[in-house]
């Protein structure tokens, strides 16, 4: 089998085997890169394998100089992978002659991103090989090829991420949570992966509802709490904005909400929400929910009123 070897300088295209001879200003230096995306990879994309592999073919081609970058447990996704960009800053100083890989899309299944690395290669004059992939991209039709490659390759990621979604989405449609670290009040039952209330926190949770009831303010609620030593669950200190969340959450009806933002936090239409009701224990009831969203709701009003009178009154 033949690795694809691209020659990105003058002179040869082909490492030169043990058995050429060696001319003088033959310094090689070989950067091999290895990654796995979890360390439940089957043994043939291992670590060791991947290893073992690159480091016999700088043996058979006299390439006596050679490091490791090795990325275990991160995605080929994109190349944002702290020993992948180790090693391209040595690249750049010119510390190698050849970046060595078992496979492509053990570099990125990202066709841009690769081919931004590619590009790189080229002008500091590193021969790119890849031992899995039996084609030579010096020719045309090689070069043809390696896009294709990285295309399907990418192809492959997008449908991976797609059926992860509608894994999630399936989930969601039968009341399971999906893995986000469940709100103040519950944790995740390991073995109905629902949420279930825990004791202390529920109670820190009908506190907070009862003081807002009584003090309308979402600002004196965190300052109660935090005076009193209640320790919230996600930060350091009580916030009137975790309040206000707190407050309009409905998992504390009972009531699962999927789907509502995009990855970058935008809102979805409400017609692609997964909404199930009566889904989990509640710790509120709908009444006492009811009523303080009602108050919620006129103070934003009253905000929204006075902040238009300032600007009025300033113009």
């Amino acid at each position: 089998m033949r690795p694809f070897l691209v020659s990105v300088g003058k002179g040869e295209t082909m490492p030169r085997k043990k058995t050429d001879p060696a001319p003088a200003h033959d310094k090689r230096k070989a950067a091999l890169y290895v990654r796995v995306s979890t360390k439940h990879q089957v043994d043939k994309d291992s670590l060791p394998m991947q290893r073992k592999k690159l480091k016999e073919y700088c043996k058979m081609y006299d390439i006596g100089e050679y490091q490791i970058f090795e990325d275990d447990g991160y995605s080929a996704k994109n190349t944002d992978r702290p020993n992948f960009q180790k090693m391209m800053d040595c690249i750049r100083k010119g510390d190698y002659t050849h970046l060595i890989v078992w496979k492509v899309d053990r570099v990125s299944r990202n066709l841009l991103d690769f081919a931004a690395m590619y590009k790189e290669l080229k002008e500091y004059k590193v021969t790119f090989i890849s031992l899995n992939e039996q084609f030579d991209t010096s020719t045309p039709i090689g070069g043809a090829m390696l896009k294709i490659i990285l295309i399907f390759a990418e192809l492959e990621r997008e449908m991976t991420s797609e059926r992860v979604t509608a894994i999630m989405l399936d989930r969601a449609e039968n009341g399971l949570w999906n893995g986000a670290k469940p709100p103040l009040g519950y944790s995740v039952d390991p073995e109905k992966q629902i949420l279930m209330p825990v004791p202390d926190e529920k109670e820190t949770v009908k506190m907070i509802f009862d003081l807002y009831e009584k003090l309308h303010s979402c600002k004196k609620v965190a300052r109660f709490l935090q005076q009193n030593g209640i320790s919230p669950k996600f930060h350091r200190e009580w916030l009137p904005e975790s309040i206000r969340r707190t407050l309009r959450n409905t998992v504390y009806i009972g009531t699962y909400t999927y789907n509502q933002y995009e990855f970058h936090g935008n809102r979805r239409p409400e017609s692609e929400w997964i909404i199930k009701e009566n889904n989990h224990p509640a710790i509120i009831s709908r009444d006492q929910f009811d009523r303080c969203n009602e108050i919620l709701d006129r103070n934003a009003t009253s905000r929204a009123g006075q902040n238009t009178f300032m600007c009025l009154a300033g113009n």
